[in-house]
């Protein structure tokens, strides 16, 4: 017996479209049939090829460059957005700025303001966006991708959880404030994954004898995640079959929270 999920109509926007999770989330939409909008930072290239594989292949795709921390760009987006595809079923929030590793007494203050403004700031225009729109249209799912971390507090990561403890807030609050008029709102906390800034910090942070260290002590089920399990997670969540479940986070990170 094969089960398939199934979507309400419309299309699904996604902030941070060009990052390694952001780029499997927009891959595996659009061929669950979803219309796709994504926007991206500076990596135009990747978007451009993004978008033509997934017209290639048949799907419906559009993206633009949009700083999420302004508000009025967002507004923007959104109301492209409806103008081209009518409804926006889902939005997806996988964006996040590059950091380096720091204990909390190393951080520089700028770093500080620069990362919890492109972050939190541009997770909660994104955020403000959907329901605004969500609550004209009856309804939508809301998505965001944060951290397992920010129920295990990490050593010199405070950059990355942090923000995403915050984000994780937001989308709790969208759930118990918004869910009387159909949204439903969660979050997706990705653990190690080899894509995406995970992968970056392993390969230019860590030495090949740290990153098996990491993988065989944090790691119950011994291996490291892809920017696939993410995504699954989130069609999962935007779908029908989890037309009950909201405000909640769900780690994808083999076993690391227990």
């Amino acid at each position: 017996m094969t089960i398939e999920l199934s979507f309400d109509q419309g299309a699904v926007i996604v902030g941070g479209g060009t990052g390694g999770i952001g780029e499997a989330i927009c891959r595996r939409f659009a061929e669950a049939g979803t219309p796709v909008i994504f926007t991206y930072n500076s990596n135009v290239a990747k978007a451009e090829a993004i978008g033509a594989d997934i017209e290639a292949a048949g799907g419906q795709c559009s993206f633009s460059r949009v700083d999420l921390s302004d508000t009025d760009s967002v507004n923007a987006l959104f109301e492209d957005a409806v103008a081209k595809y009518g409804r926006i079923a889902h939005v997806i929030y996988a964006a996040g700025p590059s950091f380096d590793f720091a204990k909390i007494g190393d951080i520089p203050a700028d770093t500080w303001k620069k990362v919890i403004n492109a972050d939190v700031n541009g997770a909660f225009n994104l955020i403000q966006s959907a329901v605004q729109v969500f609550r004209q249209q009856g309804g939508g799912n809301l998505i965001g991708v944060i951290t397992s971390a920010v129920e295990c507090v990490p050593k010199a990561d405070i950059m990355s959880a942090s923000p995403k403890a915050a984000i994780e807030m937001l989308i709790r609050g969208v759930a118990k404030e918004s869910g009387k008029v159909g949204i439903r709102a969660n979050c997706v906390g990705p653990g190690w994954i080899n894509a995406g800034l995970g992968k970056k910090g392993m390969e230019e942070k860590m030495t090949p004898e740290m990153v098996e260290k990491l993988r065989r002590s944090t790691i119950p089920l011994q291996k490291f995640g892809n920017a696939d399990d993410i995504a699954y997670a989130c069609l999962f969540l935007c779908s029908q079959q989890a037309g009950f479940v909201t405000g909640q986070t769900l780690a994808v990170d083999g076993g690391a929270q227990i």
